[in-house]
């Protein structure tokens, strides 16, 4: 089975951008990043393979999977999987907005 092309929507890729480089900053170091780099990529192509280990949101399309205190919301369709937006739970929540 051919894995399905993976698309970064804007809000996801600045979300995820803001998380790598915030931890950079704040560790003084890439370690904790290049790890969560890793992290990511090996939940995304685990979900490309069993897209319903996430749960669903409110949203009938998007799912939702925690790891770690991370969310990653996704949907897919036949020829693509989408990543919607990457979220630190460690965030205050009235920074997320639902868009």
């Amino acid at each position: 089975m051919a894995s399905k092309k993976v698309i970064w929507s804007p809000r996801a890729s600045t979300e995820f951008k803001d998380i790598l480089e915030f931890y950079l900053e704040r560790n003084g170091s890439a370690n904790y990043s290049l790890k969560l780099l890793e992290t990511v990529d090996t939940m995304i192509g685990l979900l490309q393979n069993q897209p319903h280990l996430g749960r669903n949101t409110t949203d009938g399309n998007a799912r939702v999977i925690s790891f770690s205190h991370f969310l990653l919301f996704y949907d897919e369709t036949e020829k693509e999987f989408n990543i919607l937006s990457v979220w630190d739970n460690r965030q205050d929540p009235k920074k997320r907005v639902d868009a």
